[in-house]
């Protein structure tokens, strides 16, 4: 927490000073968490939230380029996007500006970072106005289990449904009852309740999501026999199917599984 406060304190005097500077014409940050990188899903057209501060907006001009970072070198992937910003209009504490961005299809976890510049009409000379950092996660992140459920039986107890929805879009088979060496998925109060009143099987192990606000997600690991129960103490089901970071930790949580099994047949990769 008083990490955080630091940096906000930190970025509000980094604003201040510039805004007290002439030299810039622009500062670009991201909105509404600067701390974080923004997280989406590759091989589409994405929107990112924008925070433009320019003391004298007149005639100027903002333009971005999306960078690929690497370890050794950095790679410019698309150029010169516009920045919708209305010149003329007058900017206090940040005005607020959306950007269109086209993602490259990725096929791991990759780093990229919009770099921002700005101009004014009579000025040739560009000036750096900032950067926002992105992570971009493959597509079909879920391919892997969706060739595991294949093979293993994957059943749902769903109180609203919005679990197995997401599973019948991704295409990932569902069992209609449970199977050796199977997973069976929990998600809602009776759902939650009813897996408490039924004698655990040895055959196959469970994931219940509790669907809790906490400010630290836990997984707490329960081992009966050859299977595993997994409870999950955070928000997820909700979020599969628009936020990565939720879809790389769900797919986590089978890979825990069979990391619980006295056999690694099977695993999940």
């Amino acid at each position: 927490m008083r990490t955080s406060c630091l940096l906000a304190v930190a970025m509000m005097a980094s604003i201040a000073a510039f805004a007290a500077s002439s030299r810039d014409p622009a500062l670009v940050t991201p909105r509404p968490e600067p701390n974080e990188p923004f997280r989406f899903f590759g091989d589409r057209t994405v929107i990112v939230p924008l925070l433009i501060y320019a003391p004298e907006p007149d005639g100027l001009a903002i333009r971005a380029e999306l960078v690929q970072l690497t370890s050794s070198l950095t790679a410019t992937v698309a150029r010169e996007l516009e920045v919708p910003f209305s010149a003329g209009r007058t900017v206090g504490p940040g005005n607020e500006a959306a950007l269109s961005v086209p993602l490259p299809a990725v096929k791991r976890e990759t780093d990229f970072e919009l770099r921002f510049r700005s101009r004014r009409q009579e000025d040739g000379v560009w000036q750096p106005a900032g950067r926002v950092a992105i992570r971009v996660y493959p597509a079909d992140l879920l391919s892997p289990l969706r060739a595991w459920a294949e093979s293993h039986a994957l059943r749902v107890e769903d109180d609203h449904g919005s679990l197995s929805e997401f599973l019948r879009r991704e295409e990932i088979r569902v069992a209609a009852r449970p199977g050796p060496r199977g997973i069976a998925l929990y998600s809602g109060t009776r759902a939650i309740e009813k897996r408490e009143n039924i004698p655990t099987r040895d055959d196959e192990s469970a994931v219940v999501f509790t669907e809790r606000e906490t400010e630290v997600p836990r997984l707490l690991i329960d081992r009966t026999g050859r299977a595993a129960t997994i409870k999950v103490e955070m928000r997820i089901v909700d979020r599969l199917a628009t936020d990565p970071l939720a879809q790389k930790f769900f797919l986590e949580v089978f890979q825990l599984l069979h990391e619980q099994e006295p056999s690694t047949k099977g695993v999940i990769r």
